[in-house]
């Protein structure tokens, strides 16, 4: 029988043991049904009604015991979401408070694949809205693996992780992107609670989704209380409505004030249910931008000082983005040239955006970006988060000689001369770049992107 100790002196576990304690209930999917049962009845996962004014994260003797004047707004009720604000939050993402979010985004949760996986590393990301920012988190995920020097290649050049690994990984990643979404001053993380919503007043005007009225909201301003509440409500970011969850963090990490200005009348959520790019920008670089190049350009080509400024990503960002699509619908982010702020990260994991779709490229040396010899002839791991992807996609880039994109018009029928978007993209980052592995690779990419 597996048991936890608790070694603080006040008797409540630490951290580590929280995270032994998760990873023990994935790892043990025989016992998992009974377990969780009987851990969702323990307060510290499960809000309980103790009172008329609202739920408690904790007993109420509990915090009476071990609590202080920080905690008790921490881990008991937090604030109650408001009308005013669970308004915004609908509007800002969905530009409507009577139609919330599909059925796909309310079923989209941060769920690693089974950890016999050769691509247990990797979050599941069906081709649904939520696609894009599952992804993106993933991209964060991998640059911990890849700081932590846990993500590196078998003989087969495949690559595993532990289930701690991944686990400690995912933590460090939200936590990492709620804090850049505060400006590395402070984050908010709401929790929805069971139970009453907190607001019965609403009107005609806002129709309840059950989700976004029984949110809590706790605020934080030292990093290392904040990482401990991910690690304590990481149950509820690993469910359904887990994302959206997620995705109104980082909404009110951001500040509402802030994130109106940022979207300029635009909105979160496509009108295909997608993530935009204002999303995964916002999950990026924990700004929603309109742009892609370095700093803010204020002046248009003749000098004329511009009305609205161009505010594009300020600072070198922590996972990488590129960009490349063939619709004409799009052209407005296609003729935009990607700063070096962001073809450019700190460590070599992108973001791609390929035709509206998304994946992420990796490679497994975290020193690729810091010296140019190493970019000479290199390995991409592709990861697109679909099951369907059962193994890994490595692409081995060449960019000893260059090359035109064009010269791969041969994997197209004989009157179609365009070559194939991905060598586009990839030649956006690394102009004249070859694929060393053409004939076998781009066919591949075609069956799991």
């Amino acid at each position: 029988m597996y048991q936890i100790t608790a070694t603080h002196h006040d008797g409540e576990l630490t951290d580590q043991e929280l995270l032994n304690l998760v990873n023990y209930f994935e790892v043990s999917r025989v016992e998992l049904k009974n377990r969780v049962d009987s851990l969702l009845s323990q307060p510290i996962l499960q809000a309980k009604q103790n009172d008329s004014q609202g739920p408690k994260l904790f007993e109420d003797d509990y915090i009476k015991i071990h609590g202080n004047s920080l905690s008790l707004k921490l881990y008991s009720q937090g604030d109650q979401i408001t009308l005013a604000t669970a308004s915004t939050l609908r509007l800002l993402a969905n530009n409507s408070t009577i139609h919330s979010f599909s059925q796909s985004w309310l079923s989209a949760k941060f769920s690693f694949r089974d950890y016999t996986n050769p691509l247990n590393y990797g979050l599941l990301a069906d081709r649904t809205g939520a696609r894009g920012l599952i992804l993106c988190v993933q991209g964060f995920v991998l640059r911990h693996l890849l700081l932590k020097n846990v993500l590196s290649e078998s003989q087969h050049r495949s690559i595993s992780v532990s289930v701690e690994a991944r686990t400690e990984a995912l933590v460090d990643a939200l936590t990492e992107m709620l804090w850049q979404a505060g400006e590395y001053r402070g984050a908010t993380v709401c929790i929805p609670y069971s139970g009453d919503a907190c607001f019965t007043n609403h009107g005609d005007h806002y129709v309840p989704d059950r989700i976004t009225e029984r949110l809590h909201m706790f605020e934080f301003i030292d990093l290392g209380k904040l990482r401990s509440f991910i690690i304590k409500c990481l149950p509820y970011f690993m469910k359904e409505n887990g994302v959206i969850i997620f995705l109104y963090s980082l909404m009110l990490s951001r500040t509402l004030k802030k994130l109106i200005e940022d979207l300029d009348h635009t909105r979160l959520v496509g009108e295909r249910d997608e993530s935009t790019i204002q999303m995964v920008t916002l999950a990026l670089t924990g700004r929603a931008l309109h742009y892609f190049h370095n700093g803010v350009i204020d002046v248009d080509s003749d000098g004329n000082l511009m009305k609205k400024p161009q505010h594009g990503v300020k600072n070198r960002s922590s996972v990488g983005f590129l960009y490349w699509s063939k619709h004409e619908d799009d052209s407005f982010w296609h003729k935009q040239e990607i700063g070096s702020m962001f073809r450019t990260p700190k460590v070599p994991v992108w973001l791609i955006c390929l035709n509206r779709r998304y994946a992420i490229v990796f490679s497994s040396n975290i020193n690729l970006l810091n010296n140019w010899i190493y970019e000479n002839y290199f390995q991409l791991h592709l990861y697109s988060g679909l099951k369907k992807q059962e193994q890994p996609c490595i692409v081995s880039i060449d960019t000893r000689q260059q090359y035109p994109a064009s010269i791969y018009g041969d994997f197209f029928e004989d009157n179609d001369q365009h070559a194939p978007d991905i060598i586009h993209l990839l030649q956006s980052r690394w102009p004249g770049c070859t694929i060393d592995n053409a004939d076998e690779i781009l066919h591949e990419l075609m069956t799991i992107f």
